[in-house]
């Protein structure tokens, strides 16, 4: 079997030999710094990468996207990252809404990391048979503006507990806008 590539992207000397000894079947690349991290996806695409927030600092502008985990998943979207830390859940909530796949509390048991990492790489493997099976090009533009839109329409509503005022308000869109968005995509209110 060939050993499938993990990047780890951590200034942490002690994971990467622990992860060494519990993922036999992975070739573990280490980066200490987001450059060189971005050198390994850029070289080899891996599958699954987990990467520090202490690496990945804030992008400046509200809400602030971690910057390594943006830089990761514009050059590799079928990448699945999960971020070590996460003490800040405001910070790994505006993780997860940026694309980051699951979040890891660093623990003295290896272990569960281990196991979120062959789970992501499960997800990864299914996602891209996925795309074979249905013959999937790569994603246009507009369609994913579309999912985007949707999400966020999704998620508005969500945090506003089905008010339409308050959905549109946290859009900052009028809400005939909302109104044609929630019609253009399909999306089921309370009041549908």
């Amino acid at each position: 079997m060939a050993l499938r590539t993990l990047l780890l992207a951590d200034e942490q000397p002690g994971l990467a030999q622990a992860l060494c000894a519990v993922l036999a079947s992975w070739r573990i690349v280490v980066t200490t710094d987001r450059e060189s991290a971005l050198r390994v996806v850029r070289v080899h695409t891996p599958p699954v990468a987990v990467v520090s927030f202490a690496l990945s600092p804030e992008a400046d502008k509200p809400p602030g996207a971690p910057v390594l985990l943006a830089d990761i998943l514009a050059e590799a979207p079928a990448t699945k990252v999960i971020m070590l830390g996460g003490e800040d859940r405001a910070l790994a909530v505006r993780a997860i809404m940026h694309g980051a796949h699951d979040i890891y509390r660093p623990r003295d048991d290896v272990q569960e990391l281990a196991i979120l990492i062959e789970r992501a790489h499960h997800r990864h493997e299914l996602e891209a048979e996925s795309r074979r099976l249905a013959g999937e090009a790569p994603a246009t533009l507009r369609a994913v503006r579309d999912a985007a839109e949707r999400r966020a329409v999704a998620d508005a509503l969500a945090r506003a507990n089905g008010n339409l005022s308050a959905a549109a308000r946290l859009l900052e869109v009028s809400r005939p806008t909302l109104y044609n968005l929630i019609r253009q995509h399909g999306i089921r209110t309370t009041d549908s």
